[in-house]
């Protein structure tokens, strides 16, 4: 039996969540200058736990992480956020959280994201699970930040 489990976050554990994230997106941090819009506001994060899907990631039954989804039309879930503790990484968690989240939401015909264009790790785990480049998003002309879309069909 496995050790990770996925279950709706609550609002209790909002700030426990936001501090994770916080540290989670820390390299995120130091290599655009920015965290991701909204994780560092703990209004954030208990608004996405009352209002949206956002679950929790528990490993060994400790709060480890969350994912963050948001529902769209025609049966389709963008994943907003899924973030981990960096003391877990390399564990499968992420991984096997994928699975998870999936395994919850069968329904769903496409799964989609958007991750920074220089998270190389990033692009790799999610190629490994089937996820597909599909577009190149630039937020800003005089920038050249960019976030790379990826999907998967069912």
């Amino acid at each position: 039996m496995s050790n990770i489990a996925i279950f709706p976050a609550e609002i209790s554990e909002a700030e426990i969540l936001k501090d994770i994230s916080i540290s989670a997106f820390k390299e995120n941090y130091e290599k655009y200058g920015h965290y991701p819009p909204g994780i560092e506001s703990l209004e954030w994060h208990k608004d996405k736990i009352k209002n949206e899907i956002y679950y929790k990631i528990q490993y060994d039954r400790e709060i480890v992480g969350g994912v963050y989804l948001s529902l769209h039309p025609g049966n389709e879930i963008k994943i907003e956020f899924i973030f981990l503790n960096p003391e877990y990484h390399g564990k499968k968690i992420g991984t096997e959280v994928m699975t998870l989240i999936e395994e919850e939401h069968k329904e769903i015909k496409k799964w989609f994201l958007l991750t920074p264009y220089k998270d190389f790790r990033n692009h790799h785990f999610y190629e490994k699970l089937g996820y597909q480049k599909v577009a190149e998003i630039k937020s800003d002309e005089n920038s050249e930040f960019k976030l790379f879309q990826y999907e998967k069909k069912k």
